[in-house]
């Protein structure tokens, strides 16, 4: 009998070659992530979440009974080793590069290495994603959860295996208390497990049994979570949009090339972001027409459709929940299926998905360069050095906004008057009554006024104006979402 031939020197050196090779794509993907997720990572205030983040984190002993205490208590230990803005939001960049990295490897097993690459650069580029990977907040470790279960329970389905069961019910269990609206994620995998495994008893009771493990621990915080959501669902909620029957499609646009404001001027280049998000929809149909469901790719509509639908339902039954952060937890799945069906473009017309080559990279250009070159927070920063520079013995300050962004940064000792907020419709009797609130003064006055999204530019020029017609205008200072005014009492 022949041996086997030994491997010589140049043999392995040749099989590692090309094990660098197979890994370079996603190499160089993941190295722009850490590049994009990095850059000007300090470069904006903090904005009010995050700085409630931080409040939550500072009294997690306290307040470890919220309905989110995963990301508060990891951000507290973060806090040990310092406090800095850009470390304070290097947390969930590593939250975001390790979903880069799930993304790659969910899409590898659910279709081919060449869309677990393409997924983990559309989740890469997304300057949304970019935006909540740079922020002190939960939504990329909610993410990054996501991914880890929906990657245990695909291990689950395709090897027919018990123990990523439990696998994947720890990690939605750690999705819940992190963020707890990314339950829905479980609809899909009840579905998923139920379809492939309604013939297997003893996987069926096994998936069971880890889904009861995965009720009894989330109960607590859903507890917490049921009564708390009251509060939410009547203030903040009540004045964001219903979604449409557009909503569906419109999010495919916003996770790819959105980020807290549009590319472009909606009111100048609205017909190319329309054109773009009719690629989208048209890639997600060619995807549907080649059958995904006979192979496992088609679990990643399951993964994307149903929580998404979810959400729609609930936002049509309560307050609207529509919001792009809220439904982060579910662009990694709407990120593999474009990628699933652009792979399948490529190889039926490869002229046509060069032509989506170039338009996508257009407006995400577009995307990345506003959201990097355009300030899009509140510049409580910018507003309190300011008030610092410039401050004087027996300055007063009256804020009209949330106080708790202004006590973040203000350090100084001046007397300092938190405004009611004025309701949405800025009605000149609330404004009035508002700005005769402020204590009496003999010297001089910084007043702030914050815009907010739910208010009209006429009722914002309304507020101003009372200002000016109350007191002496002595200076204004416009800085992103925040005007500062420098005021003395009005001479009798």
């Amino acid at each position: 009998m022949q041996k086997p031939m030994q491997k010589t020197s140049l043999d392995t050196r040749f099989s590692g070659n090309k094990s660098i090779q197979e890994f370079l794509p996603f190499g160089l993907v993941f190295l722009l992530a850490i590049f994009l997720f990095f850059y000007q990572l300090d470069s904006e205030s903090l904005w009010n979440d995050e700085v409630f983040s931080i409040r939550d984190a500072n009294n997690i002993r306290s307040k470890f009974l919220i309905s989110r205490p995963l990301y508060f208590f990891l951000l507290h230990i973060w806090m040990q080793l310092g406090t800095s803005e850009f470390w304070m939001r290097s947390l969930s960049v590593l939250f975001a590069l390790a979903s880069v990295g799930l993304i790659y490897v969910l899409g590898q097993r659910l279709d081919s290495k060449a869309t677990g690459v393409i997924s983990a650069l559309l989740l890469t580029l997304s300057p949304l994603f970019i935006n909540h990977a740079q922020e002190i907040r939960m939504y990329a470790l909610g993410t990054c959860l996501g991914l880890a279960g929906t990657l245990a329970l695909t291990i689950a389905l395709q090897e027919r295996k018990i123990a990523p069961f439990f696998a994947w019910a720890i990690a939605r269990w750690l999705m819940f208390v992190t963020a707890p609206l990314n339950i829905a994620l479980v609809f899909a995998d009840f579905f998923l497990v139920g379809l492939q495994f309604w013939r297997h008893r003893k996987l069926l009771f096994m998936f069971g049994v880890s889904a009861l493990f995965l009720g009894a621990a989330c109960l607590p915080t859903f507890l917490i979570t049921a009564k708390g959501s009251g509060d939410v669902l009547l203030t903040w909620a009540q004045y964001q949009p219903r979604p449409g029957l557009k909503s569906l499609p419109g999010m495919l646009t916003r996770f790819t090339i959105w980020s807290v404001k549009p590319p472009f001027d909606i009111a100048a280049l609205g017909w190319l972001i329309n054109a773009y998000t009719l690629v989208l929809v048209g890639i997600v149909i060619f995807l549907i027409a080649t059958k995904p469901w006979k192979s496992s790719v088609g679990w990643i509509i399951v993964w994307w459709f149903i929580p998404q639908a979810a959400v729609f339902v609930v936002s049509h039954l309560t307050s609207s929940l529509w919001v792009e952060r809220y439904l982060l937890f579910t662009a990694p799945y709407a990120l593999v299926m474009l990628a699933a069906g652009f792979t399948r473009m490529w190889k039926w017309k490869w002229p046509i998905a060069l032509g989506i080559v170039i338009l996508y990279s257009i407006v995400v250009g577009g995307g990345l360069f506003r959201y990097y070159a355009t300030s899009h927070r509140s510049d409580w920063r910018g507003v309190v050095q300011t008030i610092s520079k410039s401050e004087q013995a027996g300055d007063h300050i009256a804020i009209h906004a949330n106080p708790t962004l202004f006590k973040h940064y203000y350090r100084g000792s001046a007397p300092t008057q938190f405004m009611d907020i004025v309701s949405k419709k800025r009605l000149p009797e609330e404004i009035d009554q508002v700005l005769e609130d402020i204590p009496a003064f003999d010297s001089r006055l910084w007043l702030t006024y914050e815009h907010t999204a739910f208010v009209d530019e006429e009722g914002h020029d309304r507020f101003r104006q009372a200002v000016v017609d109350k007191f002496t205008l002595q200076k204004k200072q416009e800085f992103e979402d925040v005007d500062l005014f420098l005021l003395t009492p009005k001479s009798k």
